[in-house]
């Protein structure tokens, strides 16, 4: 098992945040289900949970495990029939997917100049100006400060 260094705190409600960078690697979304396993020596370990009943009609009969789904014999009949039909995307998919997040090194410079054009921009008007969360805009503000 690999040590990532990462420690967090439950909060009031017994909850804990898991870093984005776990999630980004585990292929962990918002809504996803997690499994906990307790091992013999007393870890705690957490996985990705993947039901075993098929991805289209829920059943749990007679399913095969086919390109990181479940798939029961029936749907995949009727896949192996059905008509390639071409997937449009709508923009706002388009806009979500597209969302990368952005290296410091080139926010920096259009936070530093965006808060000199606007010096009276609250921080969720400077936020949708570069496109990023007020957080960020908290992060980076920091990071301009230690630089100064």
């Amino acid at each position: 098992m690999k040590d990532t260094g990462m420690i967090r705190s439950l909060d009031s409600l017994g909850r804990i945040v898991i870093p984005s960078e776990i999630r980004g690697t585990r292929n962990i979304e918002i809504g996803d289900s997690l499994e906990f396993f307790v091992t013999d020596d007393g870890m705690l370990v957490m996985r990705k949970y993947k039901s075993t009943e098929c991805a289209f009609c829920r059943t749990l009969d007679s399913v095969i495990y086919y390109k990181d789904q479940f798939v029961c014999a029936s749907c995949l009949q009727q896949l192996k029939h059905a008509p390639a039909v071409p997937v449009q995307q709508s923009p706002a998919i388009e806009e979500s997917s597209s969302k990368k997040r952005i290296r410091v090194s080139d926010m920096l410079p259009r936070l530093e100049q965006a808060l000199i054009d606007h010096p009276e921009a609250s921080q969720s008007e400077i936020a949708q100006m570069l496109g990023i969360s007020q957080s960020r805009v908290s992060q980076l503000k920091k990071q301009l400060k230690y630089k100064a």
